[in-house]
């Protein structure tokens, strides 16, 4: 039987996010049926493992950056034989070109996937409508994270949640106690943030926090991640003299050994999809503050995530000062993720399904 090529389209070949969501798929689905090639704008550290599995990576420049390279690059692709059966774009409208190519050069399967429930960036406002209108009838499978990211960029058209799932054995809580970490101070209480350093992460409400007198002496924050504001996040660290209230830290695949290593999750974003960090910290059993910015559907229904304004900084303070603690047990866990079809299992089966689609609707 020949494999279903599937080329997939991400922003970067980091761990977390985007590229964590499709590599768990990558990891379950039989190679032997399929195989996942990547186009990506951003080399990074899943690169080596995507080839040890039989995929090929490519590295090409955004259509911003370099408009003639990245349209050659892609025009190569696409008329290569044997040809892709699917391409699955995972930034939805920034990759619209790309979809009315695949659909040109007659790709059966083109999905796209809304990742994100607003617009990171402003100067595209003016011209949204029109993109997503085209990124809509570029694609014949659409897809969301989740139903704000759906509506998001399809409105009134239908779309199907595909849920990004996360395996629950990587998170499970291994002890009743916090673990160690060598980067990590040992009498604080330790507050996580992952995510890219960029505008909608906010991290810039965290150092707000951090200013505030009332804020208790033994609250610590651990940023994890990579992006164009990290550098001038730290320098801004120095320069309020906020040293002893902050760690941060490279983008790494040990999210899970962290997350044993710290007492609580926090994310203040402007807005979020369905958040893959989000997942993992309740996975963790970790009690998580997230801005009321961030969709419900991210809730696995535990208990243990509390939402906060983000004009409403005695909220947090309140919170913060007095984290909860968690009472749940691994088996309470797997229930609330499987009844709202956050297995791996459900998720792969619903994929599956849209790839083998000989006349896609």
């Amino acid at each position: 039987m020949n494999k279903i090529k599937v080329l997939q389209v991400v922003p970067a070949l980091t761990h977390g996010g985007i590229s964590s969501v499709v590599m768990n798929w990558y990891r379950q689905l039989d190679k032997r049926q399929y195989q996942f090639d990547f186009i990506s704008f951003n080399d990074g550290p899943l690169h080596p493992e995507i080839t040890a599995m039989g995929g090929r990576v490519w590295l090409i420049p955004t259509l911003k950056q370099q408009p003639f390279l990245h349209l050659k690059a892609v025009i190569k692709l696409l008329s290569a034989a044997p040809r892709y059966q699917v391409v699955h774009v995972h930034n939805s409208f920034k990759n619209v070109v790309l979809l009315w190519l695949a659909k040109c050069f007659g790709v059966k399967v083109r999905v796209c996937h809304s990742h994100t429930s607003g617009l990171e960036n402003s100067r595209l406002r003016p011209v949204i409508g029109l993109l997503k209108s085209l990124t809509t009838a570029a694609s014949n499978v659409h897809l969301a994270c989740g139903q704000a990211a759906g509506l998001f960029l399809y409105g009134g058209k239908p779309f199907t949640v595909i849920n990004n799932a996360i395996c629950l054995e990587k998170f499970a809580v291994s002890s009743g106690h916090k673990q160690p970490h060598q980067h990590l101070p040992s009498n604080k209480t330790l507050l996580l943030q992952v995510g890219r350093f960029s505008k909608v992460k906010n991290h810039q409400f965290l150092l707000q926090l951090a200013k505030q007198p009332s804020l208790a002496d033994d609250i610590h924050f651990v940023c994890v991640g990579e992006g164009p504001l990290k550098a001038q996040f730290c320098q801004q660290i120095t320069r309020l003299n906020l040293q002893s209230r902050f760690t941060v830290l490279p983008a790494t695949a040990a999210i899970a050994n962290l997350l044993q290593s710290v007492d609580g999750f926090i994310m203040p974003s402007l807005f979020e999809g369905v958040s893959v960090a989000l997942l993992e910290a309740q996975a963790a059993a970790l009690p998580c503050l997230i801005a009321d910015t961030i969709s419900t559907e991210s809730d696995m229904g535990l208990g243990i995530v509390s939402r906060h304004g983000l004009d409403d900084l005695a909220s947090w303070l309140t919170t913060l000062n007095n984290l909860p603690q968690v009472q749940v047990s691994q088996a309470q866990i797997h229930a609330a993720y499987a009844e709202r079809g956050y297995t791996t299992d459900s998720v792969l089966r619903q994929l599956i399904a849209f790839y083998q689609l000989e006349e896609p609707s």
